[in-house]
């Protein structure tokens, strides 16, 4: 047990200390050691801890610690469920409208997240030659333009006409993606066109919920994730989910 102890604890902190050199820090990066790091810290003095343990206040708080961690497996375990399925849904063929949310830009490149992202609006779009492309993404710290700007100069290098491509480009959130789309969607289609979104795989669920708050009923695409960086972002996104449901801002 003590040595399931310490594999499992350094693989969930050493997760997180390589991420963190090449991802902006977030609760899905810093979650892993934060679960991690107390199972080392029971392996190495694991038998104090069953002197401890054995005490009254130390059997309420070896039970205290099994609830939480029970809690947590569970609680993310049907969240990765709920996110999974949702990134599962086929999208309805020949929308009027593909909105593409945007991501990190560097410099001029589209990260390889939002390449991904791309590279699914592009097989839609090849496949919906009449399906028009609503790019949404702002400009943000360490881009030289903005999302909206990467992403159609991917898109036209990759073979979609120019005039298929509008650009909303002042958004910096998911709710302001679908906010300012939908006014470029009123105005190019009118009231109730057919829409579909593109994102990653974890974030189709909340995206969806966001879109379908601002009247958008939209059936995303899930893009490709990175591998290494997957479990880390369903532990987020999951647990992103919960709390902004219960602020209020997810209905």
């Amino acid at each position: 047990m003590r040595i399931f102890f310490f594999i499992i604890g350094c693989l969930l902190t050493g997760d997180t200390l390589i991420l963190s050199m090449f991802s902006n820090g977030n609760l899905g990066t810093y979650a892993p050691a934060m679960m991690g790091a107390p199972l080392v810290v029971l392996a190495l003095f694991y038998p104090h801890f069953l002197t401890w343990f054995a005490t009254p206040f130390g059997r309420g708080i070896k039970w205290a610690i099994i609830s939480i961690y029970a809690a947590f497996i569970v609680t993310i375990s049907v969240m990765a469920c709920v996110l999974w399925q949702a990134a599962r849904k086929p999208a309805p063929a020949n929308c009027n409208a593909l909105i593409v949310l945007g991501c990190g830009v560097r410099g001029e490149r589209p990260s390889l997240t939002l390449r991904y992202r791309l590279d699914a609006a592009l097989s839609y779009l090849n496949q919906s030659p009449d399906t028009i492309a609503i790019v949404s993404g702002g400009q943000g710290s360490g881009e030289s333009i903005s999302e909206a700007e990467a992403m159609r100069r991917y898109l036209v290098r990759h073979g979609i006409q120019e005039n298929r491509i509008l650009l909303e480009d002042k958004s910096t959130s998911t709710y302001e993606n679908f906010l300012f789309s939908k006014e470029i969607l009123t105005a190019h289609l009118g009231e109730s066109p057919t829409v579909a979104f593109v994102t990653t795989g974890f974030h189709v669920y909340r995206a969806g919920r966001v879109a379908a708050m601002q009247g958008i009923p939209a059936q995303g695409i899930a893009a490709k994730d990175m591998w290494y960086t997957a479990a880390n972002n369903y532990i987020r996104e999951g647990i992103a989910v919960i709390v902004y449901t219960l602020n209020g801002k997810l209905v």
